[in-house]
């Protein structure tokens, strides 16, 4: 699907889950060698954190029309992909699979040209949440 301007928030988001849900993400337990799939959800999340999730957050669009006479300009697009598990390991599993998959996987009309990433943990409920948020940046000229 060809991202346009006027469908550009639902268009990236729709194209990064494709994406992201054809890699499939997994965990791979370390002492037993088991894996367990990651789900994928949208932002607002509220599930129980005991499986592996991937969470794709609200596209973020910056916009600047610095060309000469003001009529174009760049677009710079931010997703978030928040990735948590039980433990870091775990969230580091599932932010390098979707990284992976991000730069392997061209979405027509933007290039990817930066990421960056953060760790959180959190003490939810008498259970510890660790979680990899990374944004992702791409440029729609």
């Amino acid at each position: 699907m060809a991202v346009s301007d006027s469908t550009l928030d639902t268009s990236v988001w729709d194209e990064v889950k494709s994406i992201i849900v054809a890699a499939a993400p997994y965990i791979t337990n370390s002492t037993t060698s088991a894996t367990e799939a990651a789900t994928i959800n949208a932002m607002y999340n509220d599930k129980t954190a005991n499986r592996p999730q991937v969470t794709i957050e609200p596209i973020e669009v910056d916009e600047s029309l610095n060309r000469f006479g003001g009529t174009e300009g760049r677009k710079f697009i931010n997703i978030t992909i928040m990735c948590t598990y039980t433990n870091g390991l775990g969230a580091d599993q599932l932010t390098e699979q979707v990284t992976t998959a991000l730069k392997s996987n061209t979405i027509a009309g933007i290039e990817l040209v930066g990421l960056t990433s953060g760790y959180d943990f959190n003490v939810a409920a008498r259970s510890k949440v660790q979680s990899k948020t990374t944004t992702y940046t791409y440029d729609r000229e």
